[in-house]
């Protein structure tokens, strides 16, 4: 068996640790710890401990990871934002074009009817040529 020896001071309850250091003496007192003992709580230490510090280097990468994600979110926010605004102003330059062609197709309607009108005209004057010719023929 290994002995240890602990010194405790009797603190009163209403000092603080200074005044409690200066005005109690200090108290020894001896606790036997078998070896066996002490060297399981030393393994039990040391195995929490490395269980601490990979938790630590989890948490860390994973703080990492985190950062990381975080920092990619801005970004396709960041793209969102400006596929919104590409988005806007395709649409203001279709809607223009739209506009554009509804115009082209109205004026296209218009040059149809008066070629149409023209054509018309020009077979109502063939007609009454014709008819003169015919009357002026008849007529000698």
């Amino acid at each position: 068996m290994l002995s240890l020896s602990l010194a405790l001071s009797a603190l009163p309850g209403s000092c603080s640790a200074a005044d409690a250091a200066v005005a109690a003496p200090s108290q020894e007192i001896m606790v036997s710890v078998p070896l066996s003992r002490l060297t399981e709580l030393q393994s039990l230490i040391n195995r929490q401990e490395q269980r601490l510090n990979r938790l630590q280097e989890l948490l860390g990468g994973q703080s990492s990871t985190l950062t990381e994600q975080s920092s990619s979110i801005s970004q396709l926010r960041q793209e969102l934002q400006t596929a919104k605004s590409s988005l806007a102003t395709s649409k203001q330059i279709i809607d223009e074009q739209n506009k554009s062609l509804t115009s082209l197709s109205e004026e296209l309607k218009q040059e149809q009817r008066r070629t149409r009108r023209i054509e018309r005209q020009r077979l109502l004057w063939q007609a009454v040529a014709g008819g003169m010719v015919v009357y002026t023929v008849l007529k000698e």
